[in-house]
């Protein structure tokens, strides 16, 4: 039995012209964080489709009448793509997920770590990404970072000018993720979280795949892998 937590966080940031809003749901085994983001303009992109989240996206979806253009996905570890097929389906969104990552959403139940009570649909994205794509969602510019380490097709999504990163299992706050895992490496996360996600402002707010949001001025005061 999954327990599945509605809407945790809703952010309004009104120190731009339009509004932004942030709502985070959990679901599935693993306790996996998926966001709906969205604006004035009522359309909206989610970013990353746990296990058992359709429901909780749709509910918020036409309650707030959005419409998704875009599901962006931050890697291909079934905890956070298992309903992205169905995501798709109801909301006629595109679904972006990097090139590198797309062997595992092609054959998902090959690359589990351990047998499933069930079975994952097979999927194809439909925008392979390479990185430094900026994606249009309404009047938000959508920035994908191409973060390898934790997996080789990692990516953290900036949505640029809001000093917001969705960090899916790359950063953490206090933490980083798993590089023990096939197609992870420590050295390259590292380099990839050094390189790509340090360098933004320190009232950066991180938004990860599993747990509480952070900063980026608290991770590097405060986050011991950060300083191997």
């Amino acid at each position: 039995m999954f327990v599945i937590l509605q809407k945790l966080d809703n952010f309004a940031y009104c120190n731009f012209s339009d509004k932004m809003k942030i709502d985070k749901i959990i679901s599935g085994p693993f306790d996996t964080n998926g966001y709906l983001v969205s604006d004035d303009t009522g359309e909206a992109a989610i970013i990353d489709a746990p296990l058992e989240s359709t429901h909780i996206f749709m509910k918020h979806i036409r309650n707030n009448q959005l419409k998704v253009t875009a599901i962006l996905l931050t890697h291909s570890h079934w905890d956070h793509t298992a309903d992205a097929p169905e995501l798709r389906r109801q909301t006629g969104a595109k679904i972006y997920l990097h090139a590198d990552d797309k062997y595992r959403v092609l054959e998902p139940n090959k690359f589990t770590i351990f047998r499933l009570p069930f079975n994952l649909e097979e999927f194809s994205p439909d925008v392979e990404l390479a990185g430094n794509e900026e994606i249009k969602v309404g009047n938000m510019s959508i920035k994908a970072i191409h973060t390898p380490g934790h997996t080789e097709g990692g990516v953290c999504y900036s949505i640029e000018g809001r000093n917001v990163i969705f960090s899916g299992d790359t950063l953490f706050d206090g933490s980083i993720g798993r590089c023990d895992l096939p197609g992870g490496s420590l050295d390259t996360l590292l380099s990839s979280i050094h390189q790509k996600l340090l360098v933004y402002p320190d009232e950066t707010i991180i938004y990860p795949g599993h747990g509480d949001s952070t900063t980026i001025r608290n991770e590097k005061d405060n986050n011991p892998y950060l300083n191997i």
